[in-house]
């Protein structure tokens, strides 16, 4: 780790110097991230792009509090919920660099009080969301957020608690996976987990911003430790903008729930550029998603998501929706930063900028299937396009859709959204049936070379039982 330390001695001269980066890429970035600030009510943003172990871009927009007019800048502390994953995912390699920890034992090497249920478990199901743990309690829930409960204590209760699916049998997001890793974490050290950030990570790395802010709920009153330089978080609501920010308990923050600027971010890309803190081989196994039991890809690595950009690998986590979005792409050493604070936007802005900076993907003008329903592509283009800017039509949706799944999906839309460019053309890639449900795949290209690949799953009569998107 030391090596790691000298290496970054050089970054505060990097940081004085980003704001001389004048690139075309540089330039559309300030661009997009002012269109986005405007039309999606924004208050404030970090960005910056690290490539090939140097800093390109460093750069703050707009306030990070909008009753004290205190602006942004590369030292504001963000709140960047699940994106602390990153940090998360960074110490596990680390341990099994060193050979304190192997992905692939079972549990109850580390654990030996687990359940019979847990004997096929391993430390990869547990950082891949693969393990069927469940204890009730969902990740913000409101018993989740209310108690102060310990590690050792949340354990005990997934110890208790039936597995909620086969282990290997499906990837799901959620959190009882990241309080158990935290658990094997500090049996395996002896440390607490904030203890092994900041002695493993945080201090090697030089960071200055990067903390937790202990918040608890002690009746009607809300008490947090007090964070230099914080960005208060907001969401805007009924045409006003009100504060909002989540409240993770100690025993989550593996999870999420830590505060960090776009410097020490800088110095964690640097140092993964360099390999000076994660080899090569270590990083490309955090990337490397869980195969499921039947040989599909699950949706995580090692705590890392993983997926494509223009036609390369990347990885990473976002947070919050995008109040913390950090994107690397190995091949190319590059790594795109995004914080902000303002909640309910989808997690775009950091694949968007890389985009900027890697050229168009090859297939982006491949001819798709012959499209027997253009009428119902019409109906999928106005779900795609009403997702973003906040005019979805509940007709296109299912009954069963319109309860659950609509009103979640209402949430993130904005009237004139600057997330993607106009929406060109999509392109059908796939139409299965499968009984009484069907699927259709399209790339969809937005402006000129930006693309996604969005995927639909409708009942009988086309209405929309899900969506899902993802870069190619």
């Amino acid at each position: 780790m030391r090596s790691s330390s000298r290496a970054l001695l050089l970054l505060p001269a990097l940081v004085l110097c980003a704001g001389c980066a004048t690139s075309h890429a540089s330039r559309s970035t300030d661009a997009y991230v002012q269109a986005v600030q405007e039309r999606n009510h924004v208050p404030g943003a970090a960005v910056a792009v690290v490539r090939d172990g140097h800093l390109e871009k460093l750069s703050a927009y707009g306030l990070a509090d909008l009753e004290d007019e205190a602006k942004s800048g590369p030292d504001t502390a963000f709140q960047i919920a699940s994106a602390t994953k990153i940090f998360t995912g960074t110490l596990v390699m680390l341990l099994v660099q060193e050979g304190k920890l192997g992905l692939d034992e079972p549990l109850s090497k580390y654990l030996p009080d687990v359940p019979e249920t847990w004997k096929g478990l391993t430390v990869r199901h547990l950082a891949a969301h693969t393990s069927g743990l469940t204890s009730g309690l969902k990740e913000g829930s409101e018993e989740q957020t209310r108690t102060n409960a310990s590690v050792a204590e949340r354990y005990e209760s997934a110890r208790n608690a039936p597995l909620a699916y086969t282990p290997g049998e499906r990837s799901e997001y959620g959190l009882t996976d990241f309080v158990v890793l935290t658990h094997v974490l500090e049996k395996v050290t002896g440390q607490d987990f904030e203890e092994l950030l900041r002695t493993r990570l945080f201090e090697p790395l030089g960071f200055t911003c990067t903390r937790f802010e202990h918040a608890k709920q002690q009746g009607p009153v809300r008490i947090a430790d007090v964070i230099p330089r914080r960005a208060t978080t907001y969401r805007y609501v009924d045409g006003a903008q009100q504060r909002a920010w989540f409240l993770y308990p100690i025993h989550t923050y593996s999870a999420g729930g830590a505060f960090s600027c776009a410097k020490d971010l800088v110095r964690w890309a640097v140092a993964m550029d360099q390999g000076t803190l994660l080899s090569p081989e270590s990083q490309q196994a955090a990337a490397t998603p869980f195969k499921l039991n039947d040989g599909r890809e699950g949706g995580f690595g090692v705590a890392f998501t993983h997926g494509k950009l223009r036609g390369l690998k990347t990885f990473g986590h976002s947070g919050g929706g995008a109040l913390g979005d950090v994107l690397r792409v190995p091949e190319k050493k590059l790594t795109v930063i995004v914080l902000t604070n303002e909640q309910a936007l989808l997690p775009m802005l950091a694949p968007n900028i890389a985009s900027l900076y890697l050229p168009p993907l090859p297939e982006l003008n491949a001819p798709g299937l012959p499209d027997a329903e253009p009428a119902l592509t019409q109906v999928l283009r106005g779900a795609v396009e009403g997702l973003l800017n906040g005019t979805l039509d509940a007709a296109a949706f299912a009954p069963s859709a319109q309860q659950e799944l609509l009103p979640m999906l209402q949430g993130f839309g904005t009237p004139g959204s600057a997330l993607m460019p106009p929406l060109s053309r999509l392109t059908l890639l796939e139409d299965q049936k499968d009984g009484d449900k069907r699927k259709r795949v399209y790339r969809a290209v937005y402006g000129e070379d930006v693309t996604l690949k969005w995927t639909f799953r409708l009942d009988a009569e086309g209405k929309l039982l899900d969506l899902e998107y993802d870069w190619e």
